[in-house]
């Protein structure tokens, strides 16, 4: 029996809405992991769309954060992961590198192209795949005016896996990453000297 083509039309809709409820439905669980997380992740120190910029959509997504130590001891990481595939990370320590050494110290990487930005004291590199920022931070165990190292809150991140960008904004966004977790770590570190951070640092300029 031939149909009518009134029930052709209303067969091509249902099929439409079942269509596009799939596709809404696939995107709700396969691809929002990230949008489930909160505003600001791992204890407060990243935006969640600082880290989404780096990794891929997924089901879900998870966040850790923890400090130890403290003066010269003190370490910070942070880790945003999705689904266990990919993940974007960084570490911040109180160091007593020279900003010579921890600039020589990227350069002599095998894969370095290194790209250099800066604004006061605050200071970025990035290479293919990390990224890091250096910045003067002499902690409240020390006298200051005692001070005979080069004392510096020294940051580190990357990513694991794949990534939602590559090349250029790959570097960009590892860097704001990195960066992020400095003014976090400045903070949570007690870095004796107030230092106001700019809302962003100079971008790269393309090569």
């Amino acid at each position: 029996m031939k149909k009518s083509s009134r029930e052709l039309t209303i067969g091509a809709v249902v099929i439409c809405v079942l269509a596009g409820g799939g596709l809404f439905g696939y995107q709700q669980i396969f691809t929002k992991g990230l949008d489930r997380l909160p505003a600001r992740v791992c204890d407060g120190a990243i935006k969640r769309e600082t880290a989404a910029r780096v990794l891929p959509d997924a089901r879900s997504a998870g966040d850790n954060a923890g400090v130890t130590g403290a003066g010269q001891n003190f370490f910070l990481g942070c880790k945003v992961d999705t689904s266990g595939n990919s993940i974007v990370s960084g570490e911040a320590k109180l160091d007593d590198a020279s900003l010579k050494n921890w600039v020589d110290y990227y350069k002599g990487k095998i894969d370095a192209k290194v790209l250099r930005v800066s604004v006061g004291d605050i200071e970025a590199l990035s290479l293919s795949g990390t990224a890091s920022v250096y910045v003067p931070c002499v902690p409240r165990s020390v006298n200051a005016s005692d001070a005979n190292q080069s004392y510096a809150m020294v940051i580190e991140a990357r990513v694991i896996g794949r990534s939602r960008v590559k090349g250029a904004a790959l570097r960009q966004a590892l860097t704001d990453f990195a960066y992020e977790l400095t003014e976090h770590a400045y903070k949570v570190g007690e870095c004796q000297k107030p230092l106001k951070f700019p809302q962003e640092l100079p971008r790269y300029k393309s090569s």
